[in-house]
């Protein structure tokens, strides 16, 4: 891993890494030989996520599993040389309070251990509660997941309040567009541009990146930019010139319907966002 933040640096970009600080899976090393270092519940291991076998937390209170936190955090941040974390599933270090400690007041404590241990390192926290994370890290996701689609899979929608969701995630882009560059810069997560592995219209894809463009902070594809045409390298052109440049005037939403003005080169624009849940 340090060999890639060093071809990073040697190409004159900084060098980011994503982590889940807090997360191991129910099959992981960690988990199997250090099982008393995370939340509890009644007694048992809380299983704090469904993803790949299941994870657990770790429990910040068990001073072993803090000394492990700011182990890896040293390793990534001073031997290797990571300029940025993007930090996930950060809402496992809380999935509830105490007789003395409120989940929101354990969720910032967890929030502000992050930013001891990466010093003045960047940090995008990402499945973490928006307020513990005010003033705390540098970026911060303001939304689920975009999904592939409109609206992922529909049987989805029965099992998870917060699941990947093109739709969901520009309803909290346009509500939560006051956090940006107040309590951090925002992260909407991805937009895109490709044409393969994606049921996104063309309109629907296009609606998304200028929205990213104006309301958020982070602008990041998912895309290789390797496999662009040049009509995608003229859209991504356009739309980080939006992104630098564009100065919003207003913005309403009606029924189903987002609508923004904005400034670009001296001109006005509007932007309209439709058919997504009414707000």
């Amino acid at each position: 891993m340090k060999e890639m933040a060093d071809q990073i640096h040697a190409a004159g970009y900084r060098a980011g890494i994503w982590l889940a600080p807090f997360a191991a899976e129910e099959k992981s090393k960690l988990y199997q030989e250090h099982p008393d270092w995370f939340i509890k519940k009644d007694g048992e291991n809380w299983k704090c996520g469904g993803n790949w076998s299941g994870f657990y937390s770790l429990d910040i209170d068990v001073p072993e599993a803090e000394a492990y936190i700011r182990k890896v955090f040293d390793q990534v941040i001073n031997e290797w040389g990571y300029d940025l974390v993007k930090l996930d599933f950060l809402y496992g270090a809380a999935p509830f309070g105490s007789e003395t400690e409120t989940r929101s007041a354990r969720m910032y404590r967890a929030v502000r251990l992050l930013r001891e241990v990466c010093g003045d390192k960047l940090i995008l926290g990402c499945g973490v509660p928006v307020m513990p994370a005010f003033g705390i890290v540098d970026y911060c996701r303001i939304s689920c997941d975009v999904s592939l689609d409109e609206d992922d899979q529909w049987f989805m929608r029965f099992f998870h309040r917060e699941r990947v969701s093109t739709m969901n995630a520009i309803t909290n882009i346009y509500t939560r567009n006051q956090l940006n560059r107040h309590a951090y810069m925002s992260d909407p997560d991805v937009f895109f541009l490709r044409s393969d592995n994606i049921k996104l219209s063309e309109e629907q894809k296009s609606q998304l990146a200028q929205l990213d463009a104006l309301l958020g902070g982070a602008f990041l594809t998912s895309d290789d930019p390797n496999t662009y045409s040049e009509k995608m390298k003229q859209d991504y052109q356009l739309y980080r010139h939006i992104a630098e440049q564009g100065k919003v005037i207003s913005m309403h939403a009606e029924n189903h319907c987002i609508e923004v003005e904005y400034l670009l080169d001296g001109r006005q624009q509007t932007l309209k966002v439709s058919s997504y849940p009414k707000l």
